[in-house]
């Protein structure tokens, strides 16, 4: 204002456009910034800079809100519930506002859920049972303070359990002391290689595991569990055996020592447990009246009597050893033997102890415990985010998976430090925190403290419960991780990716699902290979605007002098080759066809990437076929790509040899089809978007290397 003078908008770059309104605004708040009701001109807003996007490639730089998350989340959570919200506190909270009712009664009532499961998850270990509530109480204090996925809940899990006593049996290791040294020594490796993985900022591991392996691991992992309880429900006292074939050869060879009592009670158990499970899945109302079963319970969710079932269905691991326990009490009163209890239990509570005490040379000697601890961190792992992820998507909040790895990582030292084993996020636990109300970490914590309850109130009391009425609890876990379907999905429509899940599935079952795993990988892993050395080559005709593969468009326009072809992979050395050989072999099939061929057209619109090998392969075509009376033309070209083939000289070599690159294919038939091919307007539309790659990647650089910011020129426009 006044005799200051400033550029004229026009020429003022946007970020100074912006500063200058924000101060004026700052300084004179009432002159001619806003206007009355009746004013006739409404004063324009401030221009907002543009976003710079360049940011968005950059690292996100370490804060240690990052690191602690309550930091972040607790003061948002206090002002949420005491009604004093802000704008940032209800954005970041997504769909699922704060709720310290929510939190309490899904705390609590997993907690209660948590203590029998634990128990069932150590015996599947081969572990004693209390070694469960050891895993079950500093892991899920640990989490509440270092993860982010908001409504999950972590501790013993069926699929890490079943881990555990595989990696423990590889190694010999029988004697209960010697376990349960060896299970807490395994939980520290397995919290160091979580916490370094995190650290690294190697979250996306979870992402080197395809789905097919992971169903068909899962499915022969439940097959492995389920089988593994057999001797409990039916009663028979056969040893623990590493393989499973062993186990199903011990049991056939042992059916005539059925124990008929505690099939009796270990069958009620597992059909109680799987009508609740099914019940409680059942759908809505109109859904539970159309069934022929459940039409005849309770199906209006608003009822008491659904209410109190759906309780018991929540509850139903507890309700499982309770109902055990007053079982085995009738049959000793009634004068039935033979009916095995978990027995004495040692009760003195948490013990603190240095994992794997008195076994290293054993543990550490065998390269069997460093595979099982590498595999049990990137299971449970991707087995949080499954779990986690699934439901922050669905309440749209934000999660970390770095940090989230890390707390992991955590969790599992905490646990071995109490003479616990290996945990994870437990999938049915959270499923029943979500539906409970749990809206933070909190209900976690919570839970945690009925562990720690349980542990010197209640422990004493569990010697006196049936194994068989806490492996339906094992089995019923074990049977949601079987998906038959998936593998008649993968027969239908992927013939070789269902044969690598068989293959996974059978190697599990021949030995340990360890190996199952690692085959699985390793098939998937040479599969991936083979589709990118073999990848999708295309001969394109026009359909309309479109380039299409002719074989699905036989109606597609060819020009005579001109073959167009197509690519969809990524360039590189494994398929180079085999690009240029295609490329040569539709030339000659188009030439003898009478036609005279001038041109070879590459669309890269499916290419995202070329490597030094491809950028050879592409001079050294462009030079076969000037040899040939013909020129290469590269159209559709991404900006990375063509910033790379310039870089690496292959533009120039292209064009000494006749050939040019293209931004699309309309320059390129465009220029094809005139009288005299003219390159000029094509080869500086291709420049243009050389200069605009290169910018771009400086900036990139800057954003990760901020001290080289004042080092670059930006107004240069040398590639």
């Amino acid at each position: 204002p006044g005799s200051r003078r400033f550029p004229p908008p026009s020429v003022q770059p946007a970020s100074l456009r912006f500063s200058l309104a924000l101060a004026f605004a700052l300084a004179f708040p009432g002159d001619g910034m806003s206007s009355s009701p009746g004013s006739a001109e409404e004063a324009p807003a401030p221009e907002l800079p543009p976003p710079d996007w360049a940011q968005l490639y950059g690292r996100e730089p370490f804060s240690m809100r990052s690191l602690l998350p309550p930091l972040t989340w607790f003061p948002s959570y206090v002002r949420s519930v005491r009604g004093v919200a802000t704008e940032e506190d209800v954005a970041s909270a997504g769909a699922l506002p704060y709720s310290l009712k929510g939190d309490v009664v899904a705390g609590l009532t997993v907690g209660v859920m948590l203590v029998p499961q634990g128990l069932a998850f150590a015996l599947l270990s081969g572990l004693p049972v209390q070694t469960g509530l050891f895993s079950s109480f500093a892991p899920l204090l640990v989490y509440a303070l270092f993860g982010t996925m908001r409504q999950v809940q972590t501790g013993p899990a069926a699929l890490i359990s079943l881990l555990t006593g595989q990696a423990l049996d590889s190694i010999g290791i029988t004697d209960v002391a010697s376990r349960v040294a060896g299970a807490s020594a395994l939980a520290l490796l397995v919290g160091v290689i979580s916490v370094l993985l995190g650290a690294l900022r190697f979250g996306a591991v979870a992402d080197l595991m395809s789905h097919s392996v992971m169903s068909a691991f899962c499915t022969a992992a439940g097959v492995t569990i389920a089988t593994s309880q057999l001797k409990h429900l039916l009663g028979i006292p056969v040893p623990r055996y590493p393989f499973w074939w062993e186990t199903v050869t011990s049991l056939a060879a042992h059916a005539r020592q059925i124990h008929g009592p505690t099939v009796a009670l270990g069958g009620t158990t597992l059909a109680m447990l799987l009508a609740l499970k099914y019940w409680k899945g059942a759908g809505s109302a109109e859904q539970r009246q159309k069934h022929a079963v459940w039409r005849w319970f309770p199906t209006e969710k608003t009822s008491r009597a659904f209410k109190t079932m759906k309780l018991l269905a929540d509850l139903s691991a507890l309700l499982a050893v309770t109902l055990g326990a007053v079982w085995a009490w009738a049959y000793r009163e009634a004068g039935v033997e033979g009916v095995r209890l978990v027995g004495e239990v040692d009760a003195r509570g948490f013990i603190f102890a240095l994992p794997g005490s008195g076994t290293y040379e054993q543990l550490f000697g065998s390269s069997h415990f460093v595979q099982s601890a590498i595999i049990i961190a990137v299971i449970g792992f991707l087995e949080s985010v499954a779990v986690g992820g699934k439901f922050a998507a669905k309440y749209r909040y934000e999660y970390n998976a770095n940090q989230d790895l890390l707390a992991l990582g955590l969790s599992n030292i905490a646990s071995a430090f109490m003479s616990g084993y290996p945990v994870t996020v437990g999938f049915s636990r959270t499923a029943v925190n979500v539906v409970l109300g749990a809206t933070s970490l909190l209900a976690c914590a919570i839970s945690s403290m009925v562990v720690l309850l349980t542990m010197y109130i209640f422990l004493p009391a569990i010697s006196q419960v049936p194994l068989a009425s806490m492996a339906p609890i094992i089995v019923q876990g074990a049977i949601a991780f079987i998906d038959v379907h998936e593998f008649r999905v993968a027969l239908r429509s992927r013939p070789g990716e269902f044969l690598v899940m068989l293959a996974t599935f059978i190697m599990s079952l021949a030995l340990t699902v360890k190996e199952g795993l690692m085959t699985g990988f390793a098939l998937s892993t040479l599969k991936t290979l083979h589709d990118i050395a073999f990848p999708n080559l295309a001969v394109c005709g026009q359909v309309q605007e479109n380039w299409r593969d002719v074989r699905h468009f036989p109606e597609g326009e060819q020009r005579p002098d001109t073959v167009v072809i197509r690519m969809d992979a990524r360039l590189h050395f494994a398929n180079a080759r085999k690009m240029k050989e295609f490329c040569l072999r539709a030339l000659r099939l188009r030439e003898r066809s009478g036609d005279r061929v001038l041109y070879l057209v590459i669309d890269a619109k499916s290419l995202n990437g070329v490597d030094l090998t491809g950028c050879e392969m592409l001079g050294a075509l462009a030079e076969v076929l000037q040899g040939r009376g013909q020129a290469l033309i590269i159209a559709n070209l991404k900006a990375p790509i063509a910033s790379c083939l310039a870089s690496a000289g292959v533009q120039g070599l292209i064009q000494k040899h006749g050939g040019q690159l293209c931004l699309d294919m309309q320059d390129a038939i465009a220029a094809i089809s005139a009288a005299e091919p003219g390159w000029s307007d094509a080869r500086e539309r291709v420049q243009t978007l050389i200069r605009s790659a290169s910018k771009i990647e400086r900036r990139a650089l800057c954003h990760q290397c901020p001290s080289r910011i004042a080092d670059v020129d930006w107004t240069s426009s040398a590639p």
